[in-house]
C-alpha cells in the first residue's frame, strides 16, 4: 500500500529534482533526519514509482540536437493503428515526448534533431507509417525555459 507523500518526502523530492547526484548525507542534513531514515524514504519513493529514474540533462547544441519541433499527428482510429504508430515512435530516438491529445489530432510529439533537413527526413518517415493520415509541425525558434516535473508543479501557491 502506498503512503501519502508528506512534507519531508516533498523536500527530498525537491532536492533530488534540483540535484540528483547529491548524497544521502546531504539530503539527511537538509531534512534534519538520519541517513538511514532518508535512505529508506528514497527507496520507498523509488519502489512506489514516485521517483522513476535519475538522468543527466544534456545541452542540445552540444549533442547536435539544437532544432526542436512539435508535430501534431493524425492517424486512423482503432487499437491496431495505435499499436503500429506507438511501436514506430518508440524506435525513433529523436522523439522525446508523445502525448495523446483531445481534438482533431491524435498525438502531439516533441522531437529534437540536428537541423530542419533532418526534421524533414523524420517527417517523411512519420508520414510513411501506414495509419498516419496527416501531420502539422511547429518548429521552435527559441526555448525560453524547460523544466523537469518538480514536486511543486502539482501544488498551487
Amino acid at each position: 500500500m502506498k503512503r501519502e507523500i508528506d512534507d519531508v518526502d516533498r523536500t527530498i523530492l525537491r532536492e533530488v529534482t534540483a540535484d540528483g547526484r547529491q548524497t544521502v548525507r546531504a539530503l539527511a542534513r537538509t531534512v534534519g533526519m538520519s541517513e538511514p531514515s532518508v535512505r529508506d524514504r528514497l527507496q520507498r519513493l523509488e519502489r512506489d514509482g514516485v521517483i522513476t529514474g535519475y538522468r543527466a540533462n544534456l545541452d542540445p547544441v552540444s549533442v547536435d540536437a539544437d532544432t526542436a519541433a512539435f508535430i501534431a499527428l493524425r492517424f486512423e482510429s482503432g487499437e491496431a493503428a495505435k499499436v503500429i504508430v506507438n511501436e514506430w515512435l518508440d524506435r525513433e530516438p529523436c522523439v522525446l515526448e508523445v502525448h495523446e491529445v483531445a481534438g482533431e489530432d491524435c498525438y502531439l510529439l516533441k522531437v529534437r534533431v540536428a537541423s530542419t533537413g533532418t526534421l524533414a527526413e523524420v517527417l517523411d518517415r512519420v508520414r510513411a507509417i501506414p495509419p498516419v493520415v496527416g501531420t502539422s509541425t511547429t518548429i521552435v525558434l527559441r526555448t525560453i525555459f524547460e523544466r523537469p516535473l518538480g514536486v511543486d508543479a502539482t501544488r498551487p501557491e
